[in-house]
């Protein structure tokens, strides 16, 4: 008679099983092509979106030709860069009404008119109007004889800042978006196969013969162990992928940022699945059937997806948000939000290590509650068993 299975090797054994299995499986395969093809196709369009309305194509009659270079030195200190066509006015309008312009500037001072086919775009139409004030202003001083060029000297405002400027905070903002993604995606992904697993073990009842031979929370363990190092496995696989094709194109010239962020974002995925997964499992052993799994875990998708939006929408243009400072350190929120003020230079490393250390004793907390609440509902079948009961056992 063989001897009973210690508490490691019984959790190695589940681990090893699940992890064996999902890799092995044709939709772990298909689910990480599919995602890679989606990222390149959402990196091509944006690339091609923003370079869409960062250069505008301008016709500019012969009346409206006095407006030529001041409209270039505009539209360089806006960001936007112009295409300007010397046409006819006929001409003009049958180009805009073919999309071969975006618009067309006519008129003389003081009766411009920028004509566009179905709306101008708003920085375009600003720097139009930028433009023309600024050569009637010029005018109207030449008038009164005023030096234009000594009132722009006394009118000059410097710009300092009390830290140096970061000439790579572009890319900086692009490896905290691109970090903040890769997680949000592995976690709501693999957190959500821990829950469905646990629904087909208990449907199934393969859950009752594990039982007979090994404890619930070595089966937990196991199952969160196993899911989790698949995850990290295709989490590794994207990264790896996002940032071989950056330096390709020449879009990360970062090294070292990018492998920081990348250690990072691996430590905070961690901390983040054994949070999530631990709740994941914990809420789908409380139904029995599949069709009830989408309404226990709803909450459970909801408390990811706050974090990746505070995150995505706040961070780019506040970094140092007192809000977002806040929500680094709380736990459910920490994962998300402490990588990408990290990667954008608001973070220090030891306020990471803190934070990851409240998330840690968080784990132990969470793992302990979910432990109890799997105990008590893995095996019982039919009705979907309460919270209360199931803390209660």
């Amino acid at each position: 008679m063989s001897a009973p299975l210690s508490s490691g090797q019984a959790i190695g054994l589940v681990a090893r099983r699940e992890f064996v299995t999902q890799v092995r499986s044709r939709s772990f395969v298909i689910g990480l092509l599919i995602t890679l093809v989606l990222f390149g196709v959402v990196g091509a369009i944006s690339a091609f979106v923003a370079g869409q309305r960062s250069t505008s194509t301008v016709g500019i009659t012969p009346d409206a030709a006095s407006l030529t270079s001041v409209l270039d030195a505009t539209a360089h200190a806006k960001g936007l860069t112009l295409q300007l066509r010397d046409v006819t006015e006929e001409a003009g309008r049958s180009a805009v009404a073919a999309d071969e312009l975006d618009a067309l500037l006519t008129g003389t001072p003081g009766h411009y008119a920028l004509i566009g086919r179905d709306a101008v775009d708003d920085q375009l139409a600003d720097v139009v109007r930028t433009a023309a004030r600024q050569v009637a202003v010029a005018e109207v001083l030449q008038a009164a004889g005023t030096d234009a060029a000594a009132l722009d000297a006394r009118s000059a405002v410097t710009e300092e800042t009390l830290e140096p400027v970061d000439p790579d905070r572009g890319q900086r903002l692009a490896l905290a978006i691109v970090g903040t993604i890769l997680l949000f995606v592995s976690l709501s992904a693999y957190g959500q196969l821990v829950a469905t697993g646990v629904v087909e073990e208990k449907q199934s009842r393969v859950v009752e013969l594990l039982l007979a031979t090994i404890k619930p929370w070595e089966l937990l363990a196991g199952k969160i162990i196993g899911l989790g190092a698949v995850g990290l496995l295709n989490l590794v696989i994207l990264g790896g992928v996002a940032a071989a094709g950056g330096a390709a194109f020449g879009l990360l010239t970062l090294p070292a940022a990018t492998i920081g962020l990348f250690a990072m974002v691996i430590v905070w995925y961690v901390l983040g699945f054994f949070l999530f997964a631990a709740l994941y499992a914990a809420v789908g052993s409380t139904v029995s059937r599949q069709e009830e799994l989408n309404t226990v875990v709803a909450p459970m998708i909801f408390i990811l997806l706050v974090p990746f939006i505070l995150t995505v929408n706040l961070l780019p243009s506040d970094p140092r948000s007192p809000l977002a400072t806040v929500l680094s350190y709380v736990p459910f929120f920490s994962q998300t939000v402490m990588p990408a003020r990290y990667a954008l230079g608001a973070a220090e490393l030891w306020e990471v290590a803190v934070a990851a250390l409240i998330a840690a004793l968080a784990i132990a907390v969470v793992v302990r509650v979910a432990g109890r609440v799997y105990r008590n509902s893995v095996l019982r079948t039919g009705a979907r068993v309460s919270l209360r009961e199931a803390l209660r056992g």
